[in-house]
């Protein structure tokens, strides 16, 4: 087993073609187990007291304990063993003691609470559809079938959808148990859905639009939510793909901003052309991040607000319509009303940066232009739509053949 005086830089990059364990030269005990799949965990190997049994005792898996917060583990661990405590055997005896109830309380207190803005409704889907079902149960115990009963009583309900959320907290928390070592295997998993996710089609009306643009300057969230709405709409383009802007994806002079094929869900890198009142937005988030590069446009504590931030946002400050929106029916909305002002349908998927339609088989193959000057034209065309509908205009007469303003 190969010792090493292990840093930071190692433990990210090592990659291994068979498991390996990497024992720290610094605090003796400490190894870091690698394996062929990119997994790394942190254990410490020590002798038992009472018998001189050697045994391992896992710390946690990197990159969620790093390679300081292991060693101080290590160092707790090793501790411990010099006053004649077992780490490993505590830690099963802590296993085999925990409950539901316990696993949950943990969760919602040092995942939930400290990762999501909508750590409440994990909490109360704990509380009303998971606690008294399988609370009492010790966690270690739980099988797939208990989870599966739980999932099919939302369905004989007639809850499908709702059949969706409950196994995706208790999935979420059962995995999160595993990173954490709370548990050795989730019961979740291979659990699949009852139900298929129900597809949206809702797309707004003028109307619609109108309202939620004109509540937009005065609706009770931050400025930078305000400009990540509008841009929503002035682009077309997916929530978290907005709210992950960087500085770097700017191009001012060009009034381009190129999206990584890493940030998008086709992995295309995708140059969405900025119309004025979108260059706009992004100059007033640019002056905001100073000469930092890499900053987000829109974050909070250096980090991307998140797209589950914006959903918030949009269904507790601005259901100012009828019908019930989400952030999602934006996309579909500036697809729908590109078309009916005359926009060409592979220009509208290539604006979304969608491959389906025109774009896909065949002929997406073969065809790879990406109709940058027709996408630049349309996002202008669809700004000044816009600013028609906040103003209660009527559209303007388009030529569909030619794609031009008559």
């Amino acid at each position: 087993m190969p010792r090493k005086n292990l840093t930071s830089r190692f433990v990210e990059s090592v990659t291994v073609e068979t498991r390996t364990d990497f024992w720290d030269d610094v605090v003796k005990g400490l190894v870091l187990r690698v394996s062929p799949t990119g997994v790394k965990s942190w254990t410490v190997v020590y002798t038992r007291e009472s018998d001189g049994e050697k045994r391992r005792v896992t710390l946690g898996k990197f990159p969620a304990l790093t390679l300081e917060k292991a060693r101080r583990k290590a160092l707790d661990a090793v501790a411990a063993v010099s006053d004649g405590h077992d780490p490993a055997g505590d830690k099963r005896a802590r296993r085999e003691a925990m409950t539901v109830n316990d696993l949950a309380d943990l969760y919602i207190e040092r995942y939930a609470k400290r990762n999501k803005r909508s750590w409440k409704e994990d909490e109360r889907t704990l509380r009303v559809d998971v606690r008294p079902t399988i609370g009492g149960m010790k966690a270690m115990a739980v099988k797939r079938r208990d989870i599966i009963d739980i999932i099919d009583r939302k369905v004989e309900e007639g809850k499908l959808t709702q059949s969706r959320h409950v196994l995706a907290i208790v999935r979420k928390m059962f995995a999160w148990a595993v990173d954490e070592d709370y548990l050795e295997v989730s019961p979740a998993v291979g659990v699949k859905p009852r139900a298929k996710a129900a597809q949206r089609d809702r797309v707004l009306s003028v109307e619609d639009v109108r309202m939620i643009l004109k509540a937009l300057p005065a609706a009770a969230v931050s400025p930078a939510m305000r400009d990540i709405i509008m841009l929503l709409f002035l682009t077309g383009q997916r929530s978290g793909e907005v709210c992950g802007m960087r500085a770097s994806e700017i191009d001012l002079e060009r009034a381009e901003w190129t999206i990584p094929g890493g940030r998008t869900k086709n992995g295309l890198t995708h140059v969405v052309p900025l119309s004025p009142p979108a260059l706009e937005v992004v100059e007033r988030r640019l002056a905001n991040v100073g000469e930092e590069r890499e900053a987000f446009l829109f974050s909070r504590t250096g980090a991307a607000i998140e797209s589950n931030a914006v959903a918030h946002a949009v269904r507790l400050k601005l259901q100012v319509v009828d019908e019930r929106w989400t952030p999602h029916d934006i996309r579909r909305t500036v697809a729908t009303m590109m078309a009916e002002i005359g926009i060409l349908p592979h220009v509208i998927e290539s604006v979304l940066n969608h491959i389906s339609g025109f774009r896909a088989g065949v002929a997406g193959i073969y065809n790879r232009n990406r109709y940058e000057p027709e996408k630049r034209r349309a996002l202008d065309q669809w700004a000044s739509r816009l600013q028609e509908i906040v103003a209660n205009k009527a559209a303007k007469v388009v030529s569909i053949r030619r794609g031009e303003v008559a």
